[in-house]
């Protein structure tokens, strides 16, 4: 049975980070393009940031419900309802981007609350998805080997952030319904990908009891605690600086006389940077628990954001992204190796 778990670490692993890389960059790809196609359809810059906020929200409150109520199920199966489940939340928003477009409809309040009602339900999908793959990676180890682990992971889903924002700002372009075709195709890789990953999750139900869990070097549950909530909070705080870069921004950028696919280039730019510091914090442990580090990060988010509102040229903006890329990265890593680190079922909230 060892034998067997191990042979599941070592080839198994590699279709969870193609599934983390497909679904990141169908987000990505698809929130690029939401801002313009709310707009396309009629819809105000209020509905673009309830699009946004009610998409979060979902997440936020069903993180909570399913962290507590879900916590012990199999992570491939809960990762598969959720595709499914945002698969047909996103097939109805092309329905009613389509009905929209094809009736002339533009501004008709019901369908454009109808479509931002689709982007909550795939929203809340993504509590069952996230934490499950994430726990489904990183089961049954900790340390190092747990830091490289989650070093690919978050390099899979970065990396697809670094081309989906650039896909999604140059299929708006062409036409509104474009880049959800692109979202419905990248949902149906993902799938497979999930099916075809070996699921370990029952040897560790059934014997990871059995194995004893070191804590990285002297540092006591307190240290852990303390780091996990300031990641928390920098967390919470970089989404909300991301969200309004991600939607109001998006419209006044464009309206600055810049293209939807020179937006799309510079949420790349996040996400280059993203990518570079999640690689470089999975290769290196010298960051673990040393705080100045995490609020450094805090600090750098929000001076990016001070940027962005006061900015009035291109490179200030490129500048901007930058330095919200890095931070965000950082903040990202530290959120999901500490809320990881000694914890047993680690789809579970963190305590």
């Amino acid at each position: 049975m060892k034998e067997i778990s191990d042979k599941s670490k070592i080839f198994g692993i590699w279709p969870l980070y193609g599934a983390a890389f497909c679904m990141s960059m169908s987000l990505s790809a698809l929130w690029t393009a939401m801002p313009f196609v709310i707009r396309n359809i009629g819809g105000t810059e209020s509905h673009v940031g309830y699009a946004w906020a009610a998409n979060m929200a979902g997440y936020m409150i069903c993180l909570i419900i399913t962290g507590f109520a879900l916590g012990r199920h199999n992570p491939k199966n809960t990762t598969r309802l959720s595709v499914i489940i945002v698969f047909t939340s996103i097939l109805i928003l092309s329905i009613i981007i389509c009905t929209i477009l094809l009736r002339n409809l533009n501004g008709n309040l019901f369908l454009i609350w109808a479509a931002i009602a689709a982007c909550t339900v795939a929203g809340a999908a993504m509590a069952l998805y996230w934490p499950f793959l994430m726990s489904w990676v990183s089961e049954d180890i900790e340390g190092p080997a747990l830091n490289r682990r989650l070093g690919t992971y978050n390099g899979s889903w970065s990396g697809a952030a670094i081309i989906g924002p650039l896909i999604g700002g140059f299929l708006v372009d062409i036409g509104t319904p474009v880049p959800i075709v692109f979202v419905i195709v990248s949902l149906i890789i993902c799938f497979i990908c999930l099916n075809i990953a070996t699921d370990g999750s029952l040897f560790t139900s059934l014997f990871g009891e059995e194995q004893s869990r070191q804590v990285n070097g002297n540092h006591n549950n307190t240290d852990i605690m303390r780091l996990r909530w300031i990641a928390r909070i920098g967390l919470f705080s970089s989404w909300a600086c991301l969200g309004v870069t991600r939607s109001q921004f998006a419209l006044l950028f464009t309206d600055m006389r810049y293209s939807e696919t020179g937006f799309g280039m510079l949420v790349m730019i996040f996400g280059i940077c993203n990518f570079s510091i999640m690689t470089a914090a999975g290769r290196c442990a010298f960051w673990h628990f040393k705080s100045s580090l995490l609020l450094i990060a805090h600090a750098a988010v929000a001076a990016s954001l001070v940027l962005i509102i006061y900015g009035r040229s291109l490179p200030l903006f490129v500048v901007a992204f930058m330095v919200m890329g890095c931070g965000f990265g950082f903040i990202y890593c530290s959120h999901l190796y500490y809320g990881a680190t000694g914890k047993k079922k680690r789809s579970r909230p963190n305590s």
